[in-house]
């Protein structure tokens, strides 16, 4: 696995095998699969199991400065769930983007900036480091304006 820096902020999901991770203010810096995520995720859960390892980065650094200023993390977790209705109460409905992976295996289907749902396409075992190519990717280019359906430019 990759050396990060310690301002890096490390999330997976709950096997353990898809890993994200985030700078302190949860943009996004890296994404990826470790040996053995194919029996622990395989093809039909390997999209969501990137993606809880997104969330789960995204909220260790959104938590992180609350909890390091003495705040208890289910107050935390309050705070942010609120800010999160706020913003919600305040947009109208954007309408759907679909980005799909310059590789093809992995596609991102989110309104606005928010992710509704991520699936992959045909997958073997040796498509780790492809995939979360795709990821890291389409991950990229949704922090990018929309214009619809869309490709990810290879980064």
């Amino acid at each position: 696995m990759t050396s990060y820096r310690p301002n890096r902020i490390t999330g997976s999901d709950r096997t353990g095998t898809a890993f994200a991770v985030v700078d302190p203010v949860g943009r996004l810096v890296d994404i990826g699969l470790q040996p053995g995520w194919w029996p622990a995720l395989g093809p039909a859960r390997v999209a969501a199991g990137l993606l809880e390892a997104v969330e789960s980065a995204r909220m260790i650094a959104a938590t992180a400065p609350l909890v390091a200023r003495g705040e208890i993390l289910d107050a935390a977790r309050g705070r942010i769930t609120e800010a999160y209705r706020l913003i919600d109460e305040g947009r109208e409905q954007p309408a759907l983007r679909v980005i799909i992976g310059p590789r093809g295996l992995f596609r991102l289907h989110a309104r606005g900036g928010r992710i509704d749902s991520a699936e992959t396409g045909p997958l073997t075992p040796a498509d780790a480091d492809r995939l979360g190519a795709d990821a890291r990717d389409c991950l990229t280019e949704l922090a990018r304006p929309a214009a619809g359906a869309e490709r990810a430019p290879a980064g």
